[in-house]
This record gives structure tokens, sequence and C-alpha cells, in this order.
């Protein structure tokens, strides 16, 4: 004889058990959350640390090479004021010294003789230090007159065909043997010009149109300045998302990036690549993301700074022995990927 259900039995072991789910899920919950938080903070103090690093190692080469150069000049100045800008703890009265510095230093134009066969070779110092000054909010007198003699030269520099020509037997990725990511530095450098000057748009839309109809080199830099690039001139969604993917597909098992093949995952190429997944609008919590986070927490050294290795001028060379260079530019892109994180919106109008 079948046994009458329990109706009141039943639905009192229904309420435990969803009881019981409500409070898993709960914890879980917290858990991840409490995660979410914890490694955001660790990003944050990460990038702080890098600036502390910049700001020392900004003032020592000044103090010793009194230079204004890409990696200790420019570079610095962007990752600062991109940091400031986010809310995160910057030395303000050096990085308006800093900024000072790069734009009252002339219009970059080099005085080594052009390759032979190549004469409009880019002034990538221009490039670099405009980038820097690019990224401040509200220039003063000073850093608008240096933008624009730097532009000029920036302009003066571009071939008939729309595209920028690179120096052979340059060491990459500064300056290097790729005529595509220096057409995208200086298109991108241009952009903060273009918006007020007619020479500077009709140059900036020679360049997007050269970088549009070329196959890329498949440069990791060339890609990653090329989706920055996109994201910012409004380009076909498509082409982001291609970008993207090629992006994502270069990540390392250990969660960072590498500037050649053949090269470990380092700063610089993990930076960048930050920089360029999180204006395709890739989350924070995105597990690339997350990753490349871990990767350049685990990496940091106690000094702020990361390791760097030089990459050889050709490949299959050795790099340099001075690693002060690529050390200080690794930090700045380091940084200015961390700071991404950050999800306090930019007062800058988009380009």
């Amino acid at each position: 004889m079948q046994r009458p259900l329990n109706v009141r039995r039943i639905s009192r072991w229904i309420n435990q058990a969803t009881l019981a789910f409500v409070a898993v899920l709960a914890f879980l919950t917290s858990s991840s959350t409490a995660d979410e938080a914890d490694t955001k903070a660790q990003t944050r103090r990460a990038a702080e640390r890098g600036l502390s690093f910049l700001a020392r190692d900004a003032v020592a080469w000044r103090t010793e090479y009194k230079c204004v150069s890409c990696h200790h000049a420019g570079l610095v100045i962007w990752a600062m004021h991109e940091s400031h800008d986010r809310g995160l703890a910057v030395d303000v009265p050096l990085m308006t010294e800093l900024t000072r510095w790069v734009a009252e230093s002339g219009s970059g134009k080099t005085g080594v003789p052009r390759p032979e066969g190549i004469p409009q070779a880019l002034n990538a110092k221009p490039v670099w230090l405009g980038l820097g000054l690019g990224a401040v909010r509200q220039p003063d007198e000073a850093a608008i007159k240096g933008m624009k003699l730097m532009m000029q030269t920036v302009r003066e520099d571009q071939l008939e065909n729309g595209s920028w020509a690179s120096w052979p037997n340059t060491r990459p990725p500064f300056f290097g043997n790729s005529d595509d990511s220096m057409t995208a530095l200086a298109t991108l450098a241009l952009l903060p010009a273009a918006k007020d000057d007619d020479a500077s748009r009709q140059t900036r839309d020679r360049g997007v149109k050269w970088l549009a109809e070329t196959k890329s080199d498949n440069d990791p830099q060339s890609t990653a300045i090329r989706l920055v690039l996109w994201t910012r001139v409004g380009r076909p969604q498509a082409e982001i998302e291609q970008l993207t993917r090629e992006i994502l597909a270069r990540q390392r098992d250990d969660g960072g990036w590498s500037q050649a093949t053949e090269m470990a995952s380092d700063a610089w190429a993990t930076g960048q690549a930050l920089y360029a997944l999180r204006h395709a609008g890739l989350k924070s919590t995105h597990d690339a993301i997350s990753r490349a986070h871990h990767f350049l927490i685990k990496t940091q050294r106690e000094d702020g700074s990361w390791p760097m290795t030089s990459r050889p001028t050709k490949p299959g060379g050795e790099g340099t022995g001075n690693l002060v260079p690529i050390t200080g530019a690794g930090a700045a892109w380091a940084v200015l990927g961390l700071v991404q994180s950050e999800e306090k919106p930019l007062t800058k109008q988009a380009d």
C-alpha cells in the first residue's frame, strides 16, 4: 500500500534546500566580489609604485644626461597625466615641471643624417613627445606652442602616400624598421592637433587612409597602436573586433605579451596590449585583462620597475647592454595599461 505524501514535510524540505542554495550563492558572490576588490587594490598599488619609479628615474635621467628623451620624458608625462586624471597618486609639481621641459624642447627634429634613399625618414622624437603632450587635459601656452612645433615636424615627414617611413637598422620598439608602427604612432600623435588645425586634420586623414588600405606587418606594437587609433577615430566595429582578436590570440600562458615572438613577456608589450584592449571596450574583469594584471603585479620589482630586455635591431641579433631606457619606457607602458582599470571617466572629449 502506497504511503500518502506528506505535503508539509516536502514543503519544509524545499524551503530548507532553497535557503541553503541562497546561502551558498551569497557566499560565492561575496567571495568573488572580495577577490575583485583585492585585485583592483593590488592593481592600483602596482600602478602607483610604477609612478613613483618613473618620477625618480626621470629626474635621475634628466640630471645626468640633460636629454629630453622619448623614454624618460614623453612616455613618462603621458603615464603621469593619464594616472592623475584617473585619481591615482601622482607628484603633480614634478609632472608639471616635466611637461614644461618637454613642451619647451623644440621641434623634435633630429640632427642625425637621414638614411640613404630615405630623405623623409620619420623624426620619431616629436611623435613620442607629442603623445605625452597630447595627454595634457588643460594645456597651458607652453604646451600648446610645443605641440604645434612638434606636429609641424611630423606633418613635414609624411610621405605622399600618407605613410611615414621608418629608419632601417634602428632599435625597435622606439624606432625600428616598421612603417606600419611608425605611421600608426604618428597618426595617433596628431589627433589632438587635428581637432583645431586643418593641416593636421588632413595629415591625420591621409595616415588613416594608408593604414586602412595597407595590410599590417603584424608587429605587436603595430597592432596595439592601430587598435587604439581605430577606437579614437571611429573605425567600423568589425575592424576593431578583428584587431582585438589578434591581440588576445598573442597572450602568453603567463598572462603577459611579448614585443616579438622570440622574446619573453614584458611590461612594454603587456602594458600596450592592456591599453589597447581597454580602449576596445574589454572590461577590467575580462579574463585576459585579469591575467595581464596578475602578470604585472607578480613581475614588478621592489623599486616599482619591471624587468626588461632590449629588443635586437635585427632578428637574431643582440639587444643593447644599457637597459635604463627600455626599463623606464617599459614601466611607463605598464602604468598606462594598469590605470585603464580605474573606472573614473576622463574629462577629455573623444578624439
